[in-house]
């Protein structure tokens, strides 16, 4: 079961049972796009019909993999870096959220990791690696 980000206590509890992804290392992403529909006339096209699905090997807690899913993704990068010495979530808007493998001070530094910015994210913890 997914527990989904929607307030500043759900990131605390993320960053706190994830220990912050600390020595975390990307292992599988996943994107999809499921924005294209069909119409009488063609296609229609809806850029934000879209999901992310990152797992994460976290060996700060015992080799767990923890699996985030991104949904309504905005803008996103993930660089091919060693580890995540420590995650950030945050909120930047009222409906958009913003997840980076280091801490960030604004948008300008936040590109230099890896990062997402959705309108929703979920997590979960799927087992040990």
């Amino acid at each position: 079961m997914y527990n989904e980000i929607k307030s500043s206590e759900d990131i605390k509890d993320f960053l706190e049972k994830t220990n912050m992804l600390h020595d975390g290392y990307i292992i599988d992403a996943h994107y999809k796009y499921y924005g294209i529909e069909k119409t009488e006339d063609g296609l229609c096209f809806c850029p934000e019909q879209n999901k992310l699905t990152l797992q994460i090997l976290v060996t700060s807690i015992f080799n767990t993999v923890v699996e985030i899913e991104f949904e309504n993704i905005l803008d996103w990068k993930i660089k091919n870096k060693a580890g995540i010495f420590s995650a950030c979530v945050d909120f930047i808007e009222p409906k958009k959220i913003v997840w980076s493998s280091e801490f960030y001070a604004d948008m300008d530094t936040i590109k230099n990791n890896s990062y997402v910015i959705a309108k929703s994210m979920k997590w979960r913890i799927v087992g040990e690696f």
